[in-house]
């Protein structure tokens, strides 16, 4: 079995969810994440969330982790989701995310390079 590369930690603030991503990740770091966000998705049972995903010490992922991605999107796209903001200050990584994951293209989601400016944003998102 190989060994989870990345690491996670998600948080829920009212209907928030929010998720901080550390290092270089592969299929098996990813996989968890993914386990994670899925268990805190189901636990607002068919309730409205928004997500916030805060990419800024995230280092890179195999080529396998967009498909993981990308099957995740699929999935977010027929939960109740009003709305993604990401925090990502790579563009070169955001260019690899947006091509290898098409459907975030169905997501009310904007990208951002700070915090508190993808929360204000998410808090006037219904």
């Amino acid at each position: 079995m190989a060994v989870e590369h990345g690491t996670t930690s998600i948080s829920i603030d009212g209907d928030i969810i929010s998720m901080k991503s550390v290092g270089a990740f592969n299929r098996e770091g990813t996989v968890r994440a993914i386990e994670k966000l899925t268990l805190a998705i189901e636990n607002f049972s068919q309730k409205r969330f928004k997500m916030l995903f805060d990419y800024t010490k995230v280092e890179g992922g195999t080529p396998d982790v967009f498909e993981k991605i990308d099957e995740f999107n699929l999935w977010l796209n027929n939960q109740n989701m009003a709305a993604k903001a990401l925090i990502i200050n790579s563009s070169a990584m955001l260019e690899i995310l947006e091509s290898k994951s098409p459907a975030r293209k169905f997501q009310n989601t904007k990208n951002f390079d700070n915090e508190a400016s993808a929360l204000s944003w998410l808090k006037l998102q219904r």
